[in-house]
């Protein structure tokens, strides 16, 4: 009879810390009658957040390239960003870059396009130049034709 006592008394006691420990996990939350906002609506997402997805999990890194343009005689570092869609990235050129190509300086974006090509667009999505990838880690321009400019991407 003292067994049963003792048992029914520990299980009790058992089930009382778990009430209280799920009522102070339930006062943590907002009370029942409010409603928990959509982060979307909010607005608590990043603007430039980096895509997740399964597609963008295997993209290059960002990395550093110096630019030529082998008819100016002019080069410019830039920066291939970090990934803003499956095939988007984000690209940054500091203002000197525009003695090698005009615009360069103003492209944001660096896109990775289905035949192998890669664009080079501004804020407003407009055109700078079109790349092909060349020998190992570099590109050369497709568009504008006759520009003879080339990216290597440094280490």
């Amino acid at each position: 009879m003292k067994a049963h006592a003792f048992s029914l008394t520990a299980s009790l006691g058992l089930a009382g810390l778990a009430v209280l420990g799920v009522a102070q996990w339930q006062g943590d939350e907002p009370a029942s009658g409010a409603e928990l906002a959509d982060p979307i609506i909010a607005g608590t997402i990043p603007a430039r957040a980096p895509s997740m997805s399964p597609g963008s999990m295997h993209a290059s890194p960002p990395a550093v390239f110096s630019i030529s343009n082998f008819d100016r005689q002019t080069v410019c570092l830039v920066e291939r960003g970090a990934t803003l869609t499956s095939r988007s990235r984000g690209f940054f050129a500091p203002p000197d870059c525009d003695n090698v190509w005009p615009g360069l300086a103003q492209v944001e974006n660096w896109t990775q396009n289905d035949d192998g090509t890669v664009t080079l667009t501004n804020g407003n999505g407009a055109l700078v130049l079109t790349l092909v990838r060349s020998k190992s880690f570099s590109y050369e321009v497709a568009d504008p034709a006759g520009a003879d400019i080339a990216l290597l991407m440094l280490p």
